[in-house]
């Protein structure tokens, strides 16, 4: 039996949204998307140069204002021409790491580019190559479209472009996608040039980041990400901070590339990019950063500039962390650590971050570290913790499924058997209720204890202070194409399902709900305003 991780859970669900990473090489153009999609490199490439902090406007077209043409004069960008191996790149201007030759994903409204050419170019030739390509790739496959073109000459080495959609790409469209290649342009000199890298453009529309009530009366867009970032659940108890991550390549397939980060402030709208991998369970080197609003990120190297952040701890404890999380405050972490090579029996480390005070249980967790079965890597060791107890498991030998699992209790300072109402060769991730009295488990459904209630209903999340599970009911038409989804709410001490908010867009995710539990906070790429 598969064992289910809840980021692997949560990708399933957001299948209908597109969240797909790329194998396809820049220059094919193959056949339509089938709709798989790819996974997440384990260790990032770091994009240069993308730590500045930056705003992005609201806008409940889903991206930025756009200057009107007379207003849109793009100055010069600094480049070394002299260094370039390529005729050209075309690089996107909202996430310049995004260059040629490449097929990523894009937004749906404007977007801008800039090209920089290794030779003074005859403008004219150029400014034609692109138009040509585009026609040509947009009459001879379906799916390809012909956006409207705008050019800004700074000087014969280069040029800034906007690319704006005819129609606004919806979710229901499927795959659209536009080319920028410069092939059979001239330089100035007369030389054509036969083989440059292209930029493949796959239009999406970007998800966004919703306030919705919970009669579903009110319904506020309240992100405006130009692009397609994907995220899981707030970060923090105060439901401030959200981990975005960007995929960098698009495909239809399995293959892992590297994926961009950054954190996304709710009160401020801004978002902050980092050039190195973040993650919410940290497996890695013994020296890292712990920032307490509730990611981790490996020691920067020389040279790379972090963002200032008041709540990032360094740490260093000179031996490897097989897995690493947050306690409940947020004010220990727990880790299981050892040697690197070493596979099992690793010792349970409780780290206090404002005392630097450390506990060792020596040899706690018993068994054999986890691999995830798709790839084979070995993955974090995860700690659940609410505030009483924290749970984990191990493997019970490096060719089994089978889990061994434990709970620490706050309170004896003791480890001892957990034993869930799930198989034990399934994952036994859970959430639960706040008084935690109910349990829903991915892989067994909703428990009062030992005592089954319902099904597993698909990703939701409990309302505060409350024993309200909520989850979405996909619609479907005729055909049995889910096209709409139903917000429902069962509770746990009536035994009773009702539903809160329907004919949603398909393909919401919960990242979180309200301390009043009034306002739900949905992840979409459609509209949700009623229709």
């Amino acid at each position: 039996m598969v064992q289910m991780k809840r980021l692997q859970a949560f990708a399933l669900l957001l299948a209908g949204t597109l969240l797909l990473t790329g194998c396809v090489p820049a220059a094919s153009t193959g056949t339509p998307p089938s709709g798989s999609g790819g996974n997440q490199q384990p260790e990032s490439q770091a994009p240069p140069g993308s730590t500045t902090p930056g705003t992005t406007p609201n806008s409940s077209s889903g991206h930025p204002p756009t200057p009107s043409s007379a207003e849109w004069n793009p100055a010069e960008i600094p480049f070394d021409y002299a260094s370039m191996k390529a005729d050209v790149v075309i690089r996107l201007d909202e996430e310049p790491v995004l260059q040629s030759p490449i097929r990523t994903p894009v937004g749906s409204g404007p977007q801008t580019f800039t090209l920089f050419f290794r030779q003074a170019m005859d403008r004219s030739s150029v400014v034609e190559a692109i138009e040509s390509r585009i026609k040509e790739k947009a009459s001879a496959e379906e799916w390809f479209i012909e956006p409207d073109l705008e050019f800004r000459w700074v000087h014969d080495k280069q040029l800034h472009l906007r690319a704006t959609p005819r129609t606004r790409v919806q979710p229901e469209d499927g795959i659209k996608e536009y080319v920028l290649d410069v092939k059979g342009a001239r330089t100035a000199s007369g030389h054509v040039l036969s083989e440059p890298p292209g930029f493949l453009a796959v239009v999406l529309a970007p998800n966004q980041l919703w306030k919705v009530s919970l009669d579903g009366k009110v319904r506020e867009q309240i992100s405006g990400y130009p692009g397609s970032y994907h995220s899981d659940s707030f970060l923090d108890p105060e439901q401030r901070y959200l981990l975005l991550r960007r995929y960098t390549e698009y495909c239809e397939c399995d293959a892992r590339h590297p994926l961009l980060y950054g954190i996304y402030d709710r009160q401020t709208n801004e978002l902050t990019r980092y050039p190195v991998e973040l993650t919410t369970s940290y497996r890695g080197e013994g020296a890292f950063v712990a920032d307490r609003r509730g990611f981790f990120y490996a020691a920067p190297q020389e040279g790379q500039n972090m963002p200032v952040s008041e709540t990032a701890v360094p740490v260093e404890i000179g031996e490897f962390v097989h897995g690493a999380d947050f306690s409940h405050d947020r004010k220990k972490l727990i880790m299981a650590v050892g040697p690197k090579d070493q596979e099992q029996n690793l010792d349970l480390l409780l780290l206090n971050l404002e005392t630097g005070e450390k506990q060792r249980l020596t040899g706690a967790l018993k068994g054999f570290v986890p691999i995830d079965e798709m790839y084979g890597d070995v993955i974090p060791i995860s700690f659940d913790d609410d505030g009483r107890q924290f749970t984990f498991a191990m493997r019970q030998s490096r060719s089994s499924f089978d889990q061994l699992r434990y709970r620490y209790d706050w309170k004896t300072e003791k480890v001892s058997a957990w034993n869930p109402p799930v198989p034990r060769d399934a994952w036994a991730g859970y959430t639960q209720t706040d008084d935690g009295m109910y349990q829903m488990y991915w892989n067994a459904g909703l428990f009062k204890g030992k005592e089954h209630l319902m099904d597993f209903q698909g990703e939701g999340l409990w309302l505060p202070n409350s024993h309200r599970y909520l989850f979405a009911r996909h619609k479907e038409n005729a055909e049995g194409h889910a096209v709409a989804m139903d917000i429902m709410a069962f509770d746990a001490d009536q035994r009773k399902t009702d539903t809160l908010i329907t004919d949603l867009s398909f393909g919401i995710s919960f990242i979180g709900a309200s301390a009043d539990g009034q306002w739900l906070y949905l992840l979409s790429s459609g509209d949700l305003q009623p229709h």
